[in-house]
């Protein structure tokens, strides 16, 4: 195993901070000290010129570079860089690295005048964080997302066994914060698939980690904010359920800015459970704007051609992932608080094209009258009835289980938004 010069060992392998950023950090420097040549390439990506051989740096943490410190308590190492690569002919790079709190300029010219202070004239400055920075930059300073640091490493997972331990380190590393519900201001992982399977099994954690980052991508969509998204609309604050057999977010409406509850409106839902995950459009039962009139004057005739426009729509989706399923489904629920999860009633089931004569599926045949039954439900209601259009993305498919995800999601919703036309009033 080959370790980097230096009279100031790396903090222990095993060992570990009590605060969750300074962990994460601690894992890079840790991958970092491991792999000479990982540290010489990851200085390059980072924009970091006229680096010495990887045999003549040293790396250290929460300290001033080169200088022995006493074990200080982290709540006292306030004002040192948070990781720090040098050698002993006054090159030094100070790494700032934020998961919660933001990052100040002042802060940054601190470590700079420290670095100054012990002999390094021209310090650079890196800073690992989730937000931008909007100030400009002085000279040789470099920011970078998380994000950005979980990709360059999952690049060389094939190559190097350290890439790996860094990449599986920061997944559950941000499934563990947000199950405790630690204020990540971002996301510091990337989104490059739904792959459970039997060998990477289903878990709620991952799920919760996988339905954010999906979540995120898909409410900054252009093609999605046509059809009425809100790029800036509040989804779910705390993803938590007594369900840990599946997850859901959603992605609100322009239409519903400014109303207190979500469901007086239709929502794009993301629901990620064991068997598959879902892309639909929900109507809820207390949607405004007279959803059940509109239906009444609808009719059944117009109703089956809002379905089978939607069946349409979705055929170019279903091509890309043969073994996805368009569903329709009515719902009748009651809960018994308001954060327990909800009790089934009745429930409705169809596949779309049940509604389509020939529609070139061979093992589904021409039954309209299950969506008739659905309709008539709607429109004979006396409880509380949820309608929903959707589409099931089994695990197995190759785009699913890619960053390309996004795009079959994304194409779902926009071929299901002819109910929204008629669902958002006005």
């Amino acid at each position: 195993m080959t370790f980097l010069k230096s009279d100031l060992p790396l903090r222990n392998i095993f060992d570990q901070y009590e605060q969750p950023e300074n962990r994460l950090t601690h894992a890079l420097a840790t991958v970092l000290g491991q792999s000479p040549k990982l540290l010489v390439d990851f200085l390059k990506w980072l924009g970091i010129s006229e680096i010495p051989k990887a045999s003549l740096l040293a790396i250290s943490q929460q300290q001033v570079p080169g200088v022995q410190l006493e074990d200080v308590d982290e709540e006292h190492q306030k004002g040192l860089p948070d990781l720090a690569i040098f050698d002993d002919d006054n090159w030094v790079v100070l790494f700032e690295c934020k998961v919660q709190a933001k990052v100040t300029m002042g802060q940054l010219e601190r470590h700079r005048k420290t670095a100054q202070r012990n002999g390094y004239d021209s310090p650079w400055i890196v800073v690992l964080t989730v937000d931008e920075l909007e100030n400009e930059l002085p000279p040789k300073t470099v920011v970078r997302s998380w994000r950005e640091v979980y990709s360059w490493f999952n690049q060389r997972v094939t190559d190097s066994f350290w890439a790996i331990q860094l990449v599986d380190y920061m997944r559950p590393f941000e499934q563990k914060m947000l199950a405790r519900n630690y204020q990540i201001r971002g996301t510091i992982t990337v989104f490059d698939g739904l792959r459970f399977d039997d060998k990477n099994p289903y878990s709620y954690r991952e799920a919760k980690r996988l339905i954010r980052l999906l979540g995120d991508l898909l409410q900054s969509r252009k093609d999605l904010h046509k059809i009425g998204v809100d790029p800036d609309g509040k989804r779910r604050h705390g993803i938590t359920s007594q369900d840990t057999d599946s997850v859901w977010d959603f992605l609100p409406l322009v239409a519903a800015r400014g109303v207190e509850q979500f469901t007086a409106f239709p929502h794009l839902t993301i629901s990620i459970n064991r068997r598959h995950a879902v892309a639909a459009i929900t109507i809820p039962n207390g949607v405004r704007g007279g959803f059940r009139t509109k239906l009444v004057g609808l009719g059944i005739d117009g109703f089956l051609e809002v379905v089978r426009a939607i069946e349409s729509g979705l055929r170019p989706v279903l091509k890309k992932s043969p073994n996805a399923k368009p569903m329709l489904y009515a719902t009748q629920r009651h809960y018994y608080s308001q954060r327990s999860d909800p009790e089934v009633d009745g429930r409705m089931d169809a596949d779309l094209r049940t509604a389509i004569q020939g529609n070139g599926a061979s093992t589904i045949k021409y039954q309209p009258e299950w969506v008739e039954a659905i309709y008539s439900l709607l429109v004979n209601k006396r409880s509380n009835i949820q309608l929903g259009f959707e589409v099931h993305f089994p695990y197995s498919c190759k785009r699913i289980r890619s960053d390309e995800a996004v795009d079959l999601f994304a194409a779902a919703w926009i071929a299901m938004s002819p109910i929204l036309d008629l669902a958002v009033d006005g």
